[in-house]
């Protein structure tokens, strides 16, 4: 159960487009991540002088919106801070095609679609991300463009400080994937682990899992030694999507899941992020506000 501080007045539900962050989101980046004026400014100093110091950040101009969204990932801890940006600095330079923005030409097929954004957050102001995997087709878009709409969405998301403060939560819907199996290789899904837990400054509050399959009991088999306890208590397998209701409230989930969302499509903002994505850098990008 979120606390009172952590969650809009009466459950309130908001829209994921907001352009301002809500006073119960300045609340909880004071309480739970330790922010406040004097530290921030602080830590901006500190840990732009370790960058400075370090051979793989030397020279580098990192703008400080995204440095701020390292430090909130890692709630003000310095050490933690910049090790969590040197493991993005590595991947960037080792993977640098994987923070590409994709062909816009993309966004006219069904494979496009297999990220779904739901155009209302939680109560406790989470962003909510569907994936459905088996949306996705191979031969329409290729597995490097894949992962590439992977990290663009999330590196794009957290330019909104709501979703810094507040973090993510996740449905992965398994129905339909057996033909994914193939792209299920250890170094494949090490990659995705470590990308998403070691190198984007997202929180991940909750994850959830439906419609199992042989993918998924091969996914969980490799990154479940990896994870955390207190990652793997955010996981939850459902038998069935209605279990989802327990979790979120039925108006902000679509009617496939049981809820009364009858138009989840935020594919528009998509598009238009994965063009902003176009101007990314490894220094970063600033807040959309």
């Amino acid at each position: 159960m979120c606390s009172k501080t952590s969650t809009t007045q009466d459950k309130e539900v908001l829209p994921f487009l907001v352009d301002f962050v809500q006073e119960f989101a300045i609340r909880k980046c004071k309480e739970e991540l330790n922010e406040t004026p004097e530290r921030k400014e602080r830590a901006l100093h500190e840990l732009r002088s370790l960058l400075h110091e370090n051979k793989n950040t030397s020279g580098l101009q990192f703008h400080e919106d995204f440095l701020i969204q390292f430090l909130r990932r890692n709630k003000y801890r310095i050490t933690d801070t910049f090790q969590h940006f040197q493991n993005f600095v590595i991947l960037n330079k080792k993977e640098s095609y994987l923070f590409k923005s994709i062909p816009d030409h993309y966004f006219e097929t069904i494979s496009s679609k297999y990220m779904v954004l739901l155009p209302k957050r939680c109560p406790d102001g989470c962003a909510i991300v569907i994936f459905e995997i088996a949306k996705w087709n191979p031969k329409e878009m290729p597995f490097e463009c894949f992962k590439q709409m992977v990290l663009m969405l999330f590196y794009q998301l957290l330019r909104d400080p709501m979703n810094q403060i507040n973090g993510f939560k996740f449905i992965h819907d398994f129905q339909g994937t057996l033909f994914f199996m193939k792209y299920c290789t250890p170094q494949n899904v090490y990659l995705f682990y470590n990308t998403a837990v070691n190198c984007i400054p997202g929180r991940y509050k909750e994850i959830h899992f439906i419609n199992e399959s042989v993918v998924l009991k091969t996914i969980w088999n490799v990154i479940k030694h990896f994870l955390t306890k207190k990652i793997k208590d955010r996981v939850f397998f459902h038998s069935n999507a209605t279990e989802l209701l327990d979790y979120f409230p039925r108006s902000i989930m679509p009617t496939k899941y049981g809820g009364t969302l009858q138009d989840p499509d935020m594919e528009d903002w998509i598009r238009k992020a994965n063009r902003e994505h176009e101007k990314y850098s490894i220094e970063g990008q600033p807040n959309f506000y």
